[in-house]
């Protein structure tokens, strides 16, 4: 029993998603607040303590503080703790910038931090020599230097033209920041880095020509600077790389720059070595923050080489200015994050042109970038724009921010005014360990997918250069040094133990509820079984299926107290053999697949697809307790565990998730179902009913005519408010589409004052215009020149003080339908329209203002069998054409059945041009029929209506 005072939530909640931070995104996905929200509503109240053993980044901790809960996070990762002490610390807006500025002005080298490094980046503007800060440099891959430089200069003059943006080649000066000393051509740019197959100079290009092919082979001077006034020692023989002994290339120019680089601490020397930047301090410590498995440090070093020394130093920097200036203060972490945000696109992975690659490291290797070029980004400014992101984030959690207060242990989580937030570094299964038993209210956690090599190479850089050696040596190192690929049950077995150990620290009685992004019917069929395993009872699965949000499951747990093991203990049951001990078979399994399945399709009377399916059968499953019983079913040994002595081949052979998935497959794969038939196109796999039979309309018809209702009832509501009303009214698996409700929301709403939406079509309204478009039809069929019949619904309605009936021939009226159409008369007169010619020829027309075609074709149109010389048109407006089309392509079984019968569209605005026309035939209805007539498709079809 729910606890007094808490509801159930069964419906389908649509995620509205805040602005996040886009590293956090990539790496720590997270699910929308309004759905943790929902849950918390839900099966919550204040003063409960809520467990995550998933905590991520704290998503679920920020919302349980926002409910006056208490909050209990589990997670493994040093990097995803630091973004929680972000989140869940950090100060007002005002005093993080105020930590922001104290940071920029922080002194370094008798100067603020943010003016130390920009002047590494500091250069001349190519078209006015102004002084500027680049941007970026552009270095080719494997160069020794940057070949382009982009900035921005206000102060150029307005009659060069051009966008302030410049890219130009880089000079003299710029190569000599970096301690590179390089000859420039006639212009004053310094040469551009040439390959050593070439034998001849590359002059360096203009501004505006394209980037030059990315240099092979270059290396570094490998002999002693020369001379000042001389040309610097090139790779080669005797003269220009590749070349035999020609004359030197021309000195640089006498007084250039020369002056020792700004990233390197020792003064340029004539013995200075180009890689004299590995030997300084901040490289070295940087090398020591990284732990390495069997003395691998190969891998630190491709790590470091992924940045420039400039860039390399500049990072450093702003890491050592936040430890110096805020330790383990709030905004330290705050700062932390915006930093970790820099590490990518300061490094040679943020290719030229192109995007930022993903840092992968694999067998103690890091990949090497494939993009031709590479950005060497302005460091501060990336770290100022990371810093914007971050703020924005922070601000958009802070709908009913309160005070988060850390505890040390489980026993200082106390009433309002103590510790609220308790945070566990450890994985999901060890976190009832530090949990009393039935110490828990309820849990909730959006258990990840396994770590990719991305995500995990990206978790120790930025761990280890951030928080340091001891933070990052908790980390699963094995797969980054060739610790082998996660096998296939690597997220099952993980499920299993983690709910294992949190179970038994979840009240009697207690809710649990998992959060499972995607449409993966093994990550269900995997929870679900793990949580039979640990003890913990299905309640219901909901299935959320939207292109535009995101699919994705919410799966209801609850651990059952003493009142469920004796309700469950005085109910009668099926007699097994063995009793809980007997064997699970496959016949019995599969005969609740079939059931589940038809039972779900019956009900939505539409086709489903397999992640609704599965969520179906789930259910079903843990009502039989079918569940429970293949949760105990395990393989081991040579012998299969199903095996028989007379060889049976209807036992299990082994148990887990695998199993129940590959079963399912093959049930629902079988072509010679008795209650089955999978319907295969481009777009979808569905299943359907062999034999179906419509018990109420099919579920669009049904979300259509629940939109118009609440529509044109509920007064003023905005389209969150709408959607909320909708999915109330289709609870578990019968929550549609978002694009279906979405496309009714279309069809039927008009956008009024402030986002409100409401329908302008009225019952009473759309019935006239009903009964004018069936007059309209009896008056196109007589002039094409057939005989008409109006369904006797029809004909008393009246249109201009007329009934309808008045409108047909005494012998039309006595007609007897069957001869007319070979079907049942009671179907045939509830057809709205009917032109015939007796023994030749007949058209059955179904008028609607709406787009529901359940009665007409599914259920009407099924009972009369269709004939050559026999044509349906479905009538409707114009304006449910999206809406008819959207139906169309999410169901296979309606699209079959809409050219079994031989159905046609006609547009009720099309009708009024037809009767215009002097003379009509029956040929001129062709222009007309579809979705996209050929009357729609430009003027030149407009002129066969103009004879």
């Amino acid at each position: 029993m729910a606890p007094e005072g808490v509801t159930r939530l069964d419906h389908v909640v649509l995620p509205r998603r805040l602005p996040r931070l886009a590293l956090l995104e990539r790496y720590y996905p997270s699910p929308a607040d309004n759905l943790i929200d929902a849950e918390l509503e839900a099966f919550a109240s204040p003063g409960d303590t809520i467990l995550d053993p998933w905590a991520g980044t704290g998503w679920t901790a920020r919302r349980a503080v926002a409910h006056r809960m208490r909050s209990v996070a589990a997670d493994p990762s040093p990097f995803a703790q630091l973004a929680a002490l972000a989140f869940l610390r950090a100060p007002e807006a005002p005093a993080l910038d105020a930590a922001f500025t104290q940071l920029a002005g922080a002194r370094k080298v008798d100067v603020t931090l943010r003016q130390h490094i920009e002047e590494l980046y500091a250069t001349r503007c190519a078209t006015c020599r102004r002084p500027v800060v680049a941007d970026e440099f552009i270095w080719p891959r494997d160069a020794d230097a940057p070949s382009r430089k982009a900035h921005r200069c206000a102060g150029c003059d307005l009659a060069v033209g051009g966008t302030p943006e410049r890219v130009a080649p880089t000079d003299a000066q710029d190569l000599a920041k970096l301690g590179i000393d390089r000859p420039a051509d006639e212009s004053g740019a310094a040469r551009e880095p040439v390959p050593l197959s070439l034998g001849a100079d590359v002059p360096a290009a203009s501004g505006d020509e394209p980037l030059p092919e990315a240099p092979v082979g270059l290396t570094e001077p490998v002999g002693p600077l020369a001379e000042e006034g001389d040309a610097p020692a090139q790779p080669g023989v005797g003269g220009e790389p590749g070349g035999d002994g020609g004359d030197d290339p021309p000195p640089a120019e006498s007084g250039g720059p020369r002056f020792a680089s700004t990233v390197r601490p020792d003064a340029l020397s004539d013995a200075a070595p180009a890689t004299a930047s590995r030997l300084a301090p901040h490289y070295v410590a940087l090398r020591e923050r990284f732990p390495v498995l069997d003395g691998r440090d190969a891998l630190v070093d491709e790590i470091l080489s992924l940045y420039t020394p400039r860039n390399l130093y500049a990072l450093e920097a702003i890491a050592a200015a936040i430890e110096s200036e805020f330790g383990t203060a709030p905004a330290g972490a705050a700062m932390r994050l915006a930093l970790a945000a820099c590490l990518l696109p300061a490094s040679r992975l943020n290719g030229y042109p192109g995007r930022v690659a993903s840092l992968r490291i694999g067998n103690g290797h890091v990949r090497q970038p494939a993009s031709r070029h590479q950005r060497e980004a302005n460091v501060w400014r990336l770290f100022e724009a990371a810093y914007r992101d971050v703020r924005t984030a922070i601000a958009s959690g802070r709908r009913e921010r309160r005070m988060a207060r850390f505890a040390g242990e489980f026993g200082e989580l106390g009433d309002m005014g103590a510790a609220n937030v308790l945070w566990l570094r450890c994985r999901p299964g060890a976190a009832g360990q530090y949990l009393p038993d039935e110490a828990i209210d309820m849990v909730v956690g959006a258990p990840p997918r396994p770590a990719t090599a991305d995500e995990l190479s990206f978790e120790y850089l930025a761990t280890a250069w951030l928080l340091g050696r001891a933070a990052a040596e908790t980390l699963r190192l094995e797969p980054l040094f060739g610790g082998g690929a996660p096998h296939d049950g690597v997220e099952a077995a993980a499920l299993r133990h983690a709910l294992a150990g949190v179970a038994p620290a979840l009240k009697p009685g207690g809710p649990c509820t998992l959060l499972l992004e995607g449409d993966d019917p093994d990550r269900l069929l995997a929870a679900t079984v793990a949580a039979a395993a640990a003890g913990l009872e299905l309640v219901e699965v909901i299935h959320r299926e939207s292109a535009r949000s995101g699919s994705g499951y919410v799966v209801h747990l609850r651990r059952p107290g003493g009142e469920d093991r004796l309700r469950a203990a005085i109910v009668s049951g099926p007699l097994r053999l063995g009793g809980r001990q007997g064997r699970l078979t496959y016949p019995e399994l599969a005969d609740a697949i079939g059931r589940s399945t038809e039972a779900l399709l019956r009900d939505r009377g539409e086709p489903a697809g397999l992640a609704r399916i599965v969520a179906a059968v789930c259910q079903h499953l843990a009502r039989e307790g079918l569940l429970a019983r293949l949760a105990e079913v395990r393989g081991g040994g040579s012998e299969p565990h199903g095996s028989e002595p007379d060889g049976g081949v209807h036992r299990l052979e082994g148990g887990g998730t695998a199993l129940l998935g590959r079963l399912l497959r093959e049930e629902l794969w079988r072509d010679d179902h008795p209650q089955l038939v999978r319907l295969e196109d481009d777009r979808q796999v569905a299943w359907w009913l062999r034999e179906p039979e419509l018990a109420e309309q099919p579920l669009a018809d049904r979300v259509e005519w629940a939109t118009y209702s609440i529509l044109s009832t509920a007064g003023r509501l905005d389209e969150a408010g709408f959607l909320d009303r909708v999915y109330r009214l289709f609870p578990g698996l019968q929550a549609p589409d978002e694009e279906l409700v979405r496309a009714c929301l279309a069809a039927y709403a008009r956008v009024g004052e402030r986002g409100s939406v409401a329908s302008e079509d009225r019952i009473a309204d759309r019935m006239d215009d009903h009964a004018r478009v069936v007059g309209k039809l009896v008056a196109l069929g007589r002039r094409i020149g057939l005989r008409v019949w109006v369904s006797r619904r029809e004909q008393q309605r009246t249109v201009d003080g007329r009934p309808l009936g008045d409108l047909l021939a005494d012998e039309e009226r006595r007609v007897y339908l069957p001869l007319v159409v070979r079907a049942p008369a009671e179907h045939l007169n509830a057809v709205d329209v009917i032109w015939y010619v007796r023994g030749r020829l007949s058209f059955l027309l179904e008028a609607e203002w709406t787009a529901m075609m359940g009665e007409a074709v599914l259920r009407r149109g099924r009972a009369i069998p269709p004939d050559d010389r026999q044509a349906r048109f479905l009538v409707f407006p114009g304006e449910r054409t999206g809406l008819v089309r959207l139906k169309l392509a999410r169901s296979p079984w309606l699209r079959a059945e809409i050219e079994r019968q031989n159905w046609h569209f006609l547009k009720w605005e099309h009708l009024d041009a037809l009767l215009a026309r002097d003379s009509v035939t029956l040929d001129a209805l062709e222009p007309v029929l579809g979705l996209d007539p050929l009357i729609e498709r430009g003027g030149e079809q407009l002129t066969m209506f103009g004879e």
